[in-house]
């Protein structure tokens, strides 16, 4: 298998083998942000491959090959943001609540467990807009700063997009999880 550099260089000459190695290696890896970002399976595969033309198209301006994957990352969380941006009308807004932080120092005992794919069902669920911040924050680790430039909105305004993100995803959970013991 040919490494990154081997990889990078054949991609800019635009050899489809390289291409190819390219896609192999990475597909799953940006398949799965495509997921947390997109209504459906349907909509990431269509970002996915959108995202990996867009790739193709600007590797030459990837100027350190180490930081290919992130380089990547971030043309697949771009295309998604200016997507969501298309489809939604202006900024989002909220109405900003008193308390923007989860510092109530509430903690939740897990009784057991859950599985990776019941987790991303229920974030699935929530609302994009809440389903984007909380992405944006939790799991790809960008600051409020960084998501109100991305939402176009302001930092009070991410803070309390995501403190109701997480309100509705423990709502979502404990839901799950009560339907799974079969409590109601």
């Amino acid at each position: 298998m040919l490494n990154n550099n081997d990889i990078i260089a054949g991609c800019i000459k635009k050899d489809r083998q390289a291409q190819k190695s390219l896609y192999e290696k990475y597909a799953a890896k940006m398949f799965g942000f495509c997921l947390r970002y997109s209504n459906s399976r349907a909509d990431a595969q269509d970002l996915l491959q959108d995202g990996f033309i867009k790739v193709f198209d600007s590797i030459a301006t990837l100027n350190d090959t180490s930081q290919l994957e992130g380089w990547m990352t971030r043309i697949i969380i771009n295309l998604a943001m200016s997507r969501f941006r298309k489809s939604a009308r202006g900024p989002v807004m909220v109405e900003v609540v008193d308390v923007l932080d989860d510092t109530s120092g509430e903690t939740t005992t897990v009784d057991e467990p859950m599985e990776v794919n019941e987790v991303l069902a229920c974030l699935m669920e929530l609302p994009e807009k809440y389903r984007i911040v909380i992405n944006m924050y939790a799991i790809d680790k960008l600051t409020h700063q960084e998501i109100s430039e991305v939402l176009g909105t302001s930092v009070s305004n991410s803070k309390s997009l995501l403190f109701r993100a997480r309100v509705m995803l423990k709502d979502l959970v404990e839901k799950q999880r009560n339907k799974d013991t079969g409590k109601q």
